[in-house]
């Protein structure tokens, strides 16, 4: 059973003090490289490592030894994960009272060296899942750390036009970004903090995307957020030019 942990006060660790390697296989591998000197923590504090997948709820908890005695993680079975897009926390625990107090994390996880099994960090901020979704060709799914774009694997070529063909793209993107953002300001994401959970990650993009490059609204002014947010959905559909590709994709199928 995982331990109950209080996480009052806690450090961010940087992403850039973890290296994390999926490698092919049934179960898959896990191998990680740790570097937590010079940090400040206590020399015996646990270590350890969570793992999940996008559309699950099972946590694969690895211990890998504390501060001053790490094990680093190498050949380590996912058995419990079973989604392309995996996903790991870092934590390190002081375990010397009841409840373990989390002392410091690193969350939002993505190995940077994979096979064809798993996607890689460089996926981008909406990461992309087959999952059954019965007669919906694709749902979006919420998360603490990350939102990802189910698609129904009962369509095969379906994950392969939502990113490439000029109509799926024109038709379903502008509604995907709209329905996030809007989540986004309800979560209260701040694109200026410093994490990289899904909501920060979105509200930073829609600040770039803003023609005047404007925070985004409290989510009490409903006036303000839908504003902001059609001012965005319209500059992304203006920076890759959806209406022109949808007609010039259209006349090519047209003379096909």
């Amino acid at each position: 059973m995982i331990q109950r942990v209080n996480s009052l006060g806690r450090k961010r660790i940087a992403k850039t003090n973890i290296v994390i390697e999926v490698q092919d296989g049934n179960p898959r591998l896990l191998n990680a490289e740790i570097q937590l000197e010079g940090l400040g923590f206590p020399d015996a504090a646990s270590v350890v490592i969570e793992g999940t997948s996008a559309g699950a709820s099972v946590v694969q908890r690895f211990e890998c030894g504390t501060v001053a005695n790490l094990n680093q993680p190498k050949g380590l079975k996912l058995d419990q994960l079973t989604g392309q897009n995996v996903f790991f926390s870092l934590k390190v625990i002081d375990r010397s009272e009841q409840v373990g107090r989390l002392l410091g994390i690193a969350d939002g996880l993505r190995p940077e060296v994979v096979g064809e099994q798993t996607v890689s960090s460089e996926s981008g901020i909406l990461p992309v899942e087959r999952r059954p979704l019965g007669q919906q060709l694709w749902r979006l799914d919420f998360q603490e750390s990350h939102v990802f774009l189910f698609i129904n694997s009962e369509v095969p070529e379906l994950a392969e036009s939502i990113r490439s063909d000029p109509t799926f793209y024109a038709i379903i993107y502008p509604e995907i970004v709209r329905q996030i953002l809007r989540r986004a300001i309800v979560e209260n994401g701040d694109p200026d903090a410093n994490d990289d959970r899904w909501s920060t990650l979105w509200l930073s993009f829609g600040r770039k995307l803003h023609p005047s490059h404007e925070n985004p609204p409290e989510p009490t002014d409903a006036e303000a957020v839908d504003e902001w947010v059609e001012m965005v959905v319209d500059s992304f559909c203006d920076s890759h030019q959806l209406r022109s590709r949808y007609a010039a994709n259209d006349n090519e199928r047209e003379k096909a």
